[in-house]
């Protein structure tokens, strides 16, 4: 049978406090009886003094025949146990010849009787220099009765205490699980807003009483999960959503065009129109899903970089001569200024990919008969390239998304805008992946300047590694170079 953390807590907490409990009471009625007992023992050794007086003062006279004392009775004893002298009602006080000892301590014995249990004082003396023994006896009834009443409170003071603490343990263990209650209830809220097929808000938050304990840690240790999980799950729709906006357009134009193809004759001139419309859309899904497959990869730590010998200023002059094209028919000017040489252990071609990408929304959002420089220099032992524009700009708002997948900052209206918004995503996963990074510095109205920095890399491990040849990289997005004449699409 499964037993709740909160029952098995109020448990032993019930069972500890119990135990303890019970053994104070033990101690405590152990010596309450033990001080009964004394008392009682005190109480017949005051009774003997008087008539042990009178016996050494008169030690011929009778003393005890004939005298009746309630609740006690009195003998006096001879060696081996032979009564000299007792008391009314003293015959059933039998003492073993064994227990007359010689001294001059009393002893103490407890002996049962048919009218009860009795105490007896057993106290050596000496008559006319014999040795004799006084014993004087009396019933444990009243002591019995003290020592029941008080056994019967103690247990009804334990038990009321036993209770008491359950309900303090169950208010104390309810109180300190409510955390834990308010997480699984909280995190069943999650799951059941993130299971539906709307979007919903996952901003779910734990209350946090006592910041400083464990369970307030861990209540704001699942908040910062719950927010995560909350960026997460939004950033998935929003990419899923976003990702079947764009795939729906050019699916869109490719079905359009296919309809009309088919509705009439047309003439070869129209059929090659219609193809060189399909094949260009078709070149923007390649890229998309191809970006898409590329994040993924980086995502999942599998992005492999197939590392060579190259020449950073070489690669970003290759980059802006691919984007020359597009920047000629907006008379926009491309300057390559302050390219230092500098040799450099990485892959060619998503290096030359990652400068494409800068390039291409460099020109894609610049307006026309503007300039793009892009400049190159090692900064503290690491290479350090720029490109710069004199564009739109990216207001305060949009710059920390720009990295984002899917996120454009230009607007929706805006013909030039329309590109599958992958471009800057993919370029941050080129760099990271070469343990690098990029950053964005933007002004509205004035322009954006994309400053890449390239990891150090320690020149004896450059030159071994550079000793040896290493295949070129393949193209990961070949679509883009192969569709110079679509400057509108974007990564």
């Amino acid at each position: 049978m499964y037993i709740t953390l909160r029952l098995r807590m109020i448990l032993l907490f019930c069972v500890v406090i119990g135990v303890f409990l019970a053994g104070t009471y033990v101690v405590v009625y152990d010596s309450f009886a033990h001080e009964v007992r004394l008392g009682l023992d005190d109480r017949l050794l005051d009774a003997a003094r008087p008539v042990i007086a009178a016996i050494a003062a008169h030690p011929s006279q009778q003393h005890l025949t004939g005298l009746e004392i309630e609740g006690q009775s009195l003998q006096l004893l001879a060696p081996g146990g032979r009564i000299v002298e007792q008391s009314k009602g003293s015959d059933e006080i039998k003492i073993n010849a064994e227990d007359l000892q010689q001294g001059t301590k009393p002893v103490f014995q407890t002996a049962l009787t048919r009218n009860g249990s009795v105490r007896i004082a057993i106290l050596p003396i000496l008559v006319q220099r014999e040795p004799r023994w006084f014993v004087v006896a009396e019933s444990t009834a009243n002591a019995d009765r003290i020592e029941g009443t008080f056994r019967t409170k103690a247990f009804g003071l334990w038990t009321v205490s036993l209770l008491l603490t359950t309900l303090i343990a169950v208010w104390y263990v309810s109180r300190s699980l409510s955390p834990i209650v308010d997480l699984s209830r909280h995190a069943a809220v999650l799951t059941m807003k993130a299971s539906r097929s709307v979007h919903s808000d996952l901003d779910v938050r734990l209350p946090i009483v006592n910041p400083n304990d464990e369970l307030g840690i861990l209540a704001a240790n699942f908040n910062v999960l719950f927010a995560r999980v909350s960026t997460v799950v939004g950033q998935l729709r929003q990419f899923v959503s976003d990702a079947a906006h764009e795939l729906r357009t050019p699916l869109s134009v490719v079905l359009g065009e296919t309809q009309l193809l088919f509705s009439q004759p047309r003439t070869g001139d129209e059929y090659r129109a219609a193809l060189t419309t399909i094949t260009g859309e078709l070149s923007t899904m390649t890229r998309i899903i191809e970006g898409l497959f590329t994040l993924s990869m980086a995502d999942a730590g599998q992005l492999k970089v197939q590392s060579g010998r190259l020449f950073l200023d070489e690669v970003i002059q290759e980059a802006s001569g691919l984007a020359m094209a597009a920047a000629r028919r907006k008379k926009i000017k491309i300057e390559n200024t302050h390219l230092e040489e500098i040799e450099y252990f990485g892959d060619q071609a998503l290096l030359r990919q990652l400068f494409i990408i800068l390039f291409d929304n460099a020109v894609k959002y610049s307006p026309p008969e503007t300039t793009i420089q892009a400049g190159l220099r090692l900064i503290k032992d690491r290479p350090t390239a720029f490109v710069r524009d004199r564009g739109f700009g990216i207001s305060a708002e949009d710059l920390p998304h720009v990295f984002e997948r899917f996120y454009r900052a230009a607007p929706q209206t805006s013909d030039e805008a329309r590109s599958g918004g992958l471009g800057l995503a993919i370029a941050q996963a080129i760099i990271e992946a070469h343990g690098g990074e990029i950053s964005c510095r933007s002004d509205v109205g004035v322009g954006s300047v994309f400053t890449i920095v390239f990891a150090a890399v320690d020149r004896e491990t450059e030159r071994e590694k550079m000793s040896v040849p290493s295949e070129s990289s393949r193209v990961v997005f070949a679509a883009l170079e192969q569709d110079e004449n679509a400057p509108d699409r974007s990564l």
